[in-house]
């Protein structure tokens, strides 16, 4: 390859990547609902289709939990209109068994027209604040098919050669509760696929076509040979780990999520034979999002640099048996597939991972406390709160770092909304939100410490809280303890409610406030080699109390002099030395 070749592929994959980013600012500062404008749960993309299938080649920083749920679901709109497309068109999509995760997260899909052909779509995959169904925002702990998840919508023209369809537009925002939020997103997605259009379409104008795809080609070879490389340092062998589902909120309990990692040369497969059958409640996951979350795991695994595109998928192979909670047979409901399992199955492909890459693991992922709440303003619309500060912490360590921050990776993409603009767009007032002392899953390094957050209604609503990540935190990794458990309570006028695992549509009043406990992240490696000095800075910051700095780490600290007994130290971290396994 000569020096010009590679600096025309990187001024053309850098040109891609700077339209989706330029896509990401769109909506962020164009669209209605908070969920876009403030908690920025959406990812933008650009594909390409070559030899009848779409390949992404150029993906913003967004919602990490999309980075490739948005391939089937792009796929399979093109399959749907391969032979009906035109320049202005416009497909919206969200059928879990038809390259979807949840019903939620719809993609709206556009394609851009080079010698006359549809060749480059610019993508944009976005969680809907509604999606009609029984439950508002589209979390039904009681669901039992996929039509009690909310309204499946395949692949359907919302757009036709540059004109709105009016009847499609109206049977969509007539099945959502917050249809001038809706009418805002969509407008916004279909503005950063315009600004796609028109800076791939200047690409193209000074590459020409065959130079533009060809430039593409080599970022997808580069990032491919990177993935290639990384898996290739590790040991061959077949790696096997188990992690388990709380419950389904439907009776069903410990429900196990296996996989085995099998690294052949510079390959890998992960196989989730031996996972449970599917079960009644709304956990399962459908394949889209079984393979967005195993690659999910791979990212984290992978230098930060490698571009995010097409070469990411080459290597990795993932085998999900059907009728299992990691692919579904229909209808089964999927309504939270994308926190649970999906943490789970990220979990899992991680643990696999640790026995042959234990360097590159870490940064577990997100088992929620999750509670959903809608009402009314004072002029009668409506609202629908996702209660995001509740779900803040439970970021997990890797090597080398302890964990950081409020959101785990799994979740970096997403904004944490300010507390000020949420107190102005919702009915409420957050009290709380810091913090919990010795929540943080120890380890040489230890994971972030958990966040207790307690939000007050100011008026009355509807809620439904989903409680996870109790019997099975989540996890540390290479020797160090998992992270402790999440918890949620409601906070009424009558008293306190521990919620256990699940409430459904239950009316509160005014004055109620509902509490999340985060359960901190899980650590990586033995508690007992963080040193001496790490543990009392753990102290100080009031992280880490006294009594777990000495029963989790060995230290024995005078809290008052922030000193040490060293002798009193040795000996303890000696005693436990000689309690590890091995």
């Amino acid at each position: 390859m000569t020096p010009e070749t590679m600096i025309r592929a990187r001024v053309v994959g850098g040109g891609f990547d700077t339209a989706a980013d330029e896509m990401s600012a769109t909506v962020t500062r164009t669209a209605r609902s908070p969920i876009f404008n403030e908690a920025h749960d959406f990812t933008t993309g650009i594909f390409e289709l070559k030899d009848g299938k779409a390949r992404l080649v150029a993906q913003a920083p967004g919602c990490t939990l999309h980075l490739y749920a948005i391939c089937p679901a792009v796929q399979a709109a093109l399959d749907c209109f391969r032979n009906d497309l035109h320049p202005g068109d416009l497909i919206l999509a969200s059928d879990p068994y038809d390259g979807g995760t949840h019903i939620p997260d719809h993609v709206i899909i556009q394609p851009v027209f080079a010698d006359r052909k549809p060749v480059f779509f610019p993508v944009v995959r976005a969680h809907f604040a509604d999606s009609g169904g029984p439950v508002a925002g589209g979390y039904n702990p009681a669901a039992r098919d996929i039509w009690q998840d909310g309204v499946v919508v395949p692949p359907i023209k919302l757009y036709e050669r540059g004109e709105r369809r009016t009847d499609v537009f109206d049977m969509v925002l007539a099945n959502n509760r917050v249809p001038d939020w809706l009418l805002g997103d969509l407008d916004a997605m279909r503005g950063a696929c315009l600004t796609a259009q028109a800076r791939i379409e200047r690409i193209v104008g000074r590459f020409g076509i065959e130079e533009t795809r060809a430039a593409l080609e080599t970022n997808i070879a580069y990032a491919e040979r990177r993935v290639r490389a990384e898996i290739a340092s590790w040991p061959d062998g077949d790696y096997h780990a188990e992690t388990f589902i709380d419950h389904d909120y439907q009776g069903g309990h410990d429900i196990r999520v296996a996989c085995t990692a099998r690294v052949r040369g510079s390959d890998v497969t992960f196989d989730f034979t031996g996972t449970a059958p599917q079960v009644n409640g709304f956990v399962k996951s459908p394949i889209a999002n079984t393979l967005s979350f195993v690659f999910v795991a791979i990212a984290s695994v992978i230098d930060e640099d490698v571009p995010v595109n097409e070469g990411y998928i080459r290597p990795v192979t993932v085998i999900a048996p059907e009728g299992t909670v990691v692919n579904p047979l229909p209808p089964k409901p999927v309504g939270n597939c994308t926190c649970i399992c999906g943490a789970e199955i990220a979990e899992v492909a991680l643990l696999a991972l640790s026995q042959c890459a234990p360097k590159r693991v870490g940064v577990n992922c997100h088992k929620l406390p999750l509670a959903y709440s809608s009402g009314r303003y004072e002029d009668g619309k409506p609202w629908i709160s996702l209660n995001f500060h509740g779900y803040t912490g439970g970021a997990g360590a890797a090597y080398g770092t302890d964990g950081w921050g409020l959101y785990p990776p799994l979740m970096t993409g997403v904004i944490l909304p300010s507390i000020e603009m949420n107190e102005m767009q919702y009915p409420i007032r957050i009290e709380k939100h810091e913090y919990e002392r010795d929540t943080a899953g120890a380890g040489r390094w230890r994971g972030a410490p958990g966040v207790r957050t307690r939000i007050r209604f100011l008026a009355e609503n509807i809620t439904n809280a989903m409680l996870a990540g109790v019997r099975h935190p989540t996890r540390g990794f290479c020797g160090a303890e998992d992270g402790p458990p999440n918890a949620l309570t409601l906070i009424e006028e009558a008293g306190r409610t521990e919620v256990t695992e699940v409430i459904y549509n239950r009316h509160l009043a005014a004055n109620t406030a509902i509490e999340f406990l985060r359960g901190g992240g899980g650590g990586w490696g033995s508690a007992a080699d963080r040193p001496v000095d790490e543990v009392v800075a753990d102290v100080a910051n009031d992280y880490v109390s006294a009594g777990k700095a000495s029963e989790q780490y060995g230290v024995m600290v005078d809290t008052t002099a922030l000193e040490v007994d060293q002798g009193a130290t040795d000996q303890r971290r000696t005693k436990m030395a000689r309690s590890q396994p091995g």
